[in-house]
């Protein structure tokens, strides 16, 4: 199990270069034919209450994969195992608030009584319990915006009210995935809103 946690954190040290460099490619020769763009699809559910080891920054969003191989180096070094998919959440609107002021969280889920590491700016909390709006988004990590706006004019037309971050949960290892086929569920704390009067 430590040596998968090497491999996560090397997996997500190339999360850094991939969102850094715009997730670009080699020229490839142009396809014939552009695949078909999935439709929409989103869901309200209920994210399970988890622990986790979490890190604090400010800066450019940007530098969330980076943070996340850092946060898997740590874990590899005080031999803490994760328990499942490493995830970012993301405090402002990058429409609003400059790069460099921009608030977020790496979070990797880990065993209950994991102990965090002040020095490391590592935080063990309990997270999770929450009402969410979900959509999976599939493509490279620096084209997601379309996919944000698409899942809040949801969760107006259905009547919901985002009441928190979004956050982002990467199921994919960039190490053996194209770009175009990376898979992220991002998701949105809801709560149901009273149904308009007729």
């Amino acid at each position: 199990m430590v040596k998968e946690t090497v491999r996560l954190a090397a997996v997500f040290m190339l999360i850094a270069v991939i969102i850094g460099c715009g997730g670009q490619k080699p020229a490839q020769a142009p396809q014939a034919q552009k695949p078909v763009e999935p439709a929409f699809v989103a869901q309200i559910k209920t994210l399970d209450t988890m622990f986790v080891a979490s890190k604090s920054l400010v800066g450019p969003y940007s530098g969330t994969g980076q943070a996340i191989g850092e946060l898997f180096a740590w874990m590899e070094k005080n031999k803490v195992l994760a328990t499942g998919a490493p995830f970012g959440i993301f405090m402002d609107n990058p429409a609003e608030v400059k790069p460099e002021s921009t608030r977020f969280k790496v979070c990797v889920p880990v065993p209950a009584g994991t102990k965090g590491d002040k020095q490391a700016n590592i935080t063990i909390e309990k997270f999770g319990g929450m009402t969410v709006a979900a959509t999976e988004y599939i493509g490279p990590y620096d084209k997601v915006q379309p996919t944000y706006e698409k899942l809040t004019k949801w969760i107006g037309d259905n009547n919901y009210q985002i009441i928190g971050p979004g956050m982002e949960f990467y199921l994919s290892d960039p190490t053996k995935t194209p770009p175009e086929s990376l898979r992220t569920e991002i998701c949105f704390p809801v709560k149901q809103m009273p149904a308009p009067e007729k």
